[in-house]
């Protein structure tokens, strides 16, 4: 009697795919409950529907705290219950599949993952080109202390200072996109990809940005993508032999119609969500778009007061800054022509008369029995936001 190796490679290649499986239908679900906030509202509400009360208990009894956002945006204590929540229906359902049906299924878990790679980086490809992600900073940021900023809002704000590296790397994902939707491209794409999602994952880590999660779970759905294109990309860059990719996706004939279709209604669906707001707000560059009456700089013309400056936000926000440069922020409302409505955290409320004369650039506000004037800053001739270019060192002299 002979040992039987081919047993023990059936159980290998059995384990293999059960443990694709598992990581492709832990994909199909993320992308089902995790909310796009482009895409509406509906995915939060169904997750919530679903796994609210589930993820509220175990952030409370387990994670110990009551100040949870139930929310499931990224990087939060509800996002990261629900993937270990995902993760055990994946195995779960990934142990009722069977045998026989487990290529299948994992093609077609592989074909939307990738779709859905495609629509994300769309999605963020146009906000670029369109700087509505790296946006121009506030004024509150520019004139805020290098040291006194955290590094996420640094990060944001230097790459939102540069439109056309803004614009570049927009084009980049837009590429990658496009080479993901088309079967002849779609490898090169998927590399295009990866290679993306790598800096955008370590960009993330090195300035704490708030999407390390999300970032990093698109990476490995890109990687999942090639996991039959490894092997022979390894034997082609490696080991520079000839090697054959596949050139036409194993689709069922009977299912293709239904596949063909759902494909365009998704890409289609995506492609309205991503650009009705730009359509809505005829906004195709966010820099010169359109900002409030205040939107700006104000110094306090008193050098003694202990107030300093005065920012309005793009968003109704108006900053006070201090000479020590700490800061205390209210949202606010215009109530008549003459008249703000300042709203603090808490829900109170205060009136504050104002005057702008444009003439002058001065602006007067009055708080309770407190005059306060101040003079406009033309904040868009800063250092950081001049349109300065060197081809040389001493062209920069």
């Amino acid at each position: 009697m002979f040992p039987d190796f081919t047993a023990g490679k059936r159980i290998k290649e059995t384990m293999r795919s059960r443990t694709l499986m598992a990581v492709g239908v832990f994909f199909l679900l993320f992308i089902l409950f995790f909310p796009l906030d482009f895409l509406g509202d509906f995915q939060k509400e169904w997750t919530s529907f679903i796994y609210g009360d589930l993820t509220q208990w175990v952030v409370k009894n387990i994670f110990k705290t009551d100040h949870a956002r139930i929310d499931f945006s990224s990087d939060s204590l509800s996002m990261l219950v629900l993937i270990m929540i995902l993760i055990m229906i994946s195995a779960l359902i990934t142990a009722l599949i069977r045998k026989k049906h487990l290529p299948e299924i994992l093609h077609y878990s592989k074909e939307i993952i990738v779709l859905y790679i495609a629509v994300v980086l769309m999605k963020y490809g146009f906000d670029k080109i369109f700087k509505a992600q790296f946006y121009l900073p506030e004024p509150n940021i520019l004139y805020s202390r290098f040291g006194n900023m955290d590094r996420d809002i640094l990060f944001w704000s230097t790459i939102g200072t540069s439109r056309l590296y803004s614009v570049s790397m927009g084009i980049f994902e837009l590429v990658a996109a496009l080479m993901i939707l088309f079967h002849k491209t779609r490898t090169l794409g998927l590399l295009f990809s990866i290679g993306i999602l790598v800096n955008i994952v370590f960009i993330n880590l090195g300035f704490d940005i708030s999407v390390k999660f999300f970032s990093l779970i698109l990476l490995l759905m890109a990687v999942l993508g090639l996991k039959d294109e490894w092997i022979p990309l390894y034997r082609f860059l490696i080991l520079r032999q000839k090697i054959q990719l596949d050139e036409e996706p194993q689709i069922l004939r009977g299912a293709f119609p239904a596949w063909v279709f759902f494909k365009t209604a998704f890409i289609g669906f995506s492609m309205v969500a991503i650009f009705f707001p730009y359509f809505e707000s005829g906004n195709y560059n966010d820099d010169t778009a359109g900002r409030p009456l205040l939107h700006g700089a104000f110094k306090n013309v008193d050098a003694n007061s202990d107030l300093q400056y005065i920012f309005f936000h793009r968003n109704y926000y108006i900053i006070l800054m201090d000479q020590d440069e700490k800061t205390k922020d209210f949202h606010y409302s215009q109530d008549s022509k003459n008249h703000l409505i300042l709203e603090d955290y808490q829900g109170g409320k205060m009136n504050v008369p104002f005057s702008y004369q444009k003439k002058d650039s001065l602006l007067t506000l009055t708080f309770g029995k407190e005059r306060v004037v101040a003079k406009e800053q033309n904040w868009k001739k800063m250092n950081a936001l001049r349109p300065l270019f060197h081809m040389t060192i001493e062209g920069s002299k």
